[in-house]
C-alpha cells in the first residue's frame, strides 16, 4: 500500500520551533518598544492620519473658520507618512545591517520629537513642525550612519533610494522656510509642494520597497547580492543604478518647474515604472485576494498613474494627484505596516487568507480617491464631496486600525 509523506513543516517555524528561545508571555515587554518602535510609532502615524484628514470636516460644517490645507498636508506626509517611515527604519535597518537596535533613549527622542511636531502642525505652528521634521530626520539619519560603520550585513541597494528621499524633505522644508523669511517669487511653492509631498515619501517607499516588495508579493527577488556582508560588483552596480535613479526623480521635480508638468511627471513616471520592474519581477505575479496582496497591486500600479496624471492634466493636479498620495502611497504603506505587525505578533497566518475588515478598509479608502476628485471636476459637489471622501477615507483608517493596531502589544513569538 502506498504512504504519503506527511507535508513539510513550514521552515521558518522549524527553526523557531529547534531554537532554544524563552517562552514568550501574553503581552510585549518594555524592551519590545526600543528593539521594534514600529509598536510605538505606527499607531501614533494612524493618529496623526485621523487628526490630518478631520480637519475638513470640521471646515466644511464651518466648526473651524481658516482653511486647513497646509495643516492637513503637513500632518499627512510629516505625522502619518512619517510616523510609518521612521517606525519602519528604526525597526528594520538594525536588523538589515546586523547592528544593534536602537536604544531607549534614541526611541524615546524621536518619538518625543515626532509627539511634538504633530502637536505643532494642529495647532497651526507650521514652522516649529518644520525644525521638529528636520530635526527627527537628521537624528534618524545619525543613528543610522553610526550603525552602518558597527555593520555585520550588508542590506539590499535599494534602501540607498532613501538618501535621495530625505534630501527631497529637507530641500522642500529649506524651500518653505526661505519663503517665510524672504516672500520667494515665482514657483517655489510647487517646487516645495512636490519635493516635500510627493518626493520625500515616495523615493523612501521606492528604498524600502525594493527588498520588500517583492518578497511580499511571493514573486521572489530578481537578483541576490550575496550575504557574506561585503559589497561585490553585482551590489555596486545595484547601488549606482539605485542612487542614479533617485537622484534623478529628485531633478525631475525641478523639471516640473522649468519644462512643464507634463514633461517632469512623465520622466518620473518612466523612471519610477523601470526601477519598480528592476527590483521586482512581475512576470511571476499571480493575483491573489489573500493577505495584503491586492493592497500592494493596487498601490503599485497607482504610483507612476497618478504621477502621469496629475503632471498631464495640471488643472486638477491636487485632486488627481491624490492617486499617488492615497492609492499609491497609502496602500503600500499600510500593506506594509500591516505584515509588519502581523508577521511579530504571532499572526502570520491572517495573511494567508483573506480578511474581511482589512479589505473593507481598503475599499473605503479607495472609494475616497475619485470622490475627492469628483469634487474638484465639478465645483457645485465639491462641499458635499470633499466631506464624503474626507469621512470615508477616516472610516477606512479607523478599521484597519481596530484590525490592525492592537496586535502591536502582542509579542513576536519567534525572537
Amino acid at each position: 500500500m502506498e504512504t504519503t509523506a506527511a507535508p513539510k513543516q513550514c521552515p521558518r517555524r522549524a527553526r523557531a520551533a529547534a531554537s532554544p528561545r524563552k517562552e514568550v508571555g501574553r503581552w510585549i515587554r518594555v524592551q519590545d518598544l526600543w528593539v521594534e518602535p514600529f509598536r510605538l510609532f505606527f499607531p501614533l502615524a494612524g493618529v496623526a492620519g485621523l487628526i490630518g484628514v478631520g480637519f475638513w470636516p470640521l471646515m466644511l460644517q464651518g466648526w473651524i473658520d481658516y482653511f486647513p490645507n497646509v495643516i492637513h498636508a503637513r500632518l499627512m506626509v510629516m505625522g502619518f507618512y512619517g510616523g510609518f517611515v521612521f517606525g519602519f527604519l528604526g525597526t528594520s535597518i538594525p536588523r538589515l545591517l546586523g547592528a544593534p537596535a536602537l536604544r531607549s533613549w534614541e526611541v524615546v527622542t524621536m518619538l518625543g520629537v515626532h509627539i511634538a511636531l504633530v502637536i505643532c502642525y494642529t495647532l497651526n505652528q507650521i514652522a516649529a513642525g518644520d525644525y521638529l521634521v528636520v530635526a527627527n530626520a537628521l537624528f534618524l539619519t545619525g543613528g543610522m550612519g553610526i550603525r552602518i560603520l558597527r555593520r555585520k550585513d550588508l542590506p539590499s541597494p535599494g534602501f540607498l533610494m532613501i538618501l535621495p528621499g530625505l534630501l527631497c524633505l529637507i530641500a522642500g522644508l529649506g524651500i518653505a522656510e526661505a519663503d517665510r523669511r524672504m516672500r520667494l517669487e515665482g514657483d517655489y511653492e510647487l517646487l516645495f509642494r512636490l519635493l516635500t509631498y510627493h518626493g520625500y515619501i515616495l523615493l523612501c517607499l521606492l528604498g524600502a520597497g525594493s527588498f520588500l516588495l517583492p518578497r511580499f508579493l511571493g514573486v521572489g527577488v530578481r537578483r541576490s547580492y550575496g550575504d557574506d556582508g561585503a559589497p561585490g560588483h553585482s551590489w555596486r552596480i545595484g547601488a549606482l543604478i539605485t542612487l542614479v535613479t533617485g537622484f534623478a526623480v529628485f531633478g525631475s521635480y525641478f523639471a516640473d518647474v522649468s519644462l512643464g508638468s507634463r514633461v517632469g511627471a512623465t520622466i518620473r513616471a518612466v523612471l519610477v515604472s523601470c526601477f519598480l520592474w528592476w527590483e521586482i519581477p512581475f512576470e511571476r505575479l499571480r493575483w491573489s485576494a489573500r493577505g495584503v496582496q491586492p493592497l500592494l497591486i493596487i498601490g503599485i500600479a497607482c504610483l507612476p498613474a497618478g504621477i502621469f496624471a496629475a503632471g498631464w492634466w495640471p488643472g486638477l493636479r491636487v485632486g488627481l494627484g491624490h492617486i499617488e498620495l492615497v492609492t499609491g502611497f497609502g496602500f503600500i504603506t499600510l500593506a506594509v505596516a500591516t505584515r509588519v505587525v502581523f508577521g511579530h505578533s504571532g499572526n502570520r497566518d491572517q495573511l494567508e487568507c483573506f480578511h474581511p475588515w482589512i479589505s473593507l478598509a481598503a475599499l473605503l479608502v479607495l472609494l475616497a480617491v475619485p470622490t475627492r476628485i469628483a469634487g474638484e471636476i465639478w465645483p457645485q459637489l465639491m462641499i458635499s464631496h470633499y466631506l464624503y471622501g474626507a469621512l470615508g477615507w477616516m472610516v477606512g483608517l479607523a478599521i484597519w486600525m481596530a484590525a490592525v493596531i492592537p496586535k502591536v502589544l502582542r509579542p513576536d513569538p519567534e525572537v
